[in-house]
C-alpha cells in the first residue's frame, strides 16, 4: 500500500490563514487548493455534487490565475451559497481556466459553517514546482 499523497494544508498566519495546496500537475492544484478553501468554509460538511456551473478566467501568470479561481469559488459562495465539490476543467494552463465546477446550495441542516473566508490575497501568493516534481502553491485568506 503506498504513501496517501498530502491534497492541502491549513496553516496559521497573523490574523488570517494559510493554505498549501499540493497538485502533481495544475489540475490537481487547483482542485486541492479548492478542496482546501471548501474546508475552511464548512469543515468537514459532505457536500455533494448535484449542481453544475461553468467558470472561465484568463490571467497573466499561474499565480493569478489560482487566485482568480478561488475568488471566483468564494464569489459563488457568497452570493449564491454554491460550495465546491469538484471539477473537470477543459482548459487550464498558466494563463487560461475553464471548467464546469460540481458541488451544491448551502443548506443549512447539513452544512456546519465553520468559517467566514472574505477574501483570497496577494500575500504570500506563488506557485513552484519542488525537488520531485509536484508543485505546491501557498497563499493566505482573509478570515
Amino acid at each position: 500500500m503506498g504513501r496517501k499523497r498530502l491534497r492541502y494544508k491549513i496553516f496559521e498566519h497573523t490574523a488570517d490563514v494559510g493554505l498549501y495546496a499540493y497538485g502533481s500537475g495544475l489540475e490537481e492544484l487547483f482542485a486541492n487548493a479548492a478542496a482546501g478553501l471548501m474546508s475552511l468554509v464548512v469543515g468537514t460538511s459532505e457536500i455533494a455534487a448535484v449542481e453544475e456551473t461553468p467558470i472561465s478566467l484568463e490571467a497573466g501568470s499561474a499565480e493569478e490565475l489560482l487566485r482568480a479561481w478561488l475568488a471566483e469559488l468564494l464569489y459563488f459562495y457568497n452570493a449564491e451559497g454554491k460550495l465546491f465539490a469538484g471539477a473537470e476543467f477543459t482548459t487550464l494552463t498558466d494563463t487560461r481556466l475553464e471548467a464546469v465546477v460540481q458541488g451544491e446550495t448551502l443548506d443549512p441542516a447539513r452544512h456546519e459553517v465553520a468559517c467566514e473566508v472574505k477574501a483570497v490575497t496577494w500575500h504570500g501568493l506563488r506557485v513552484e514546482r519542488g525537488k520531485k516534481g509536484r508543485l505546491r502553491a501557498a497563499l493566505v485568506l482573509d478570515v
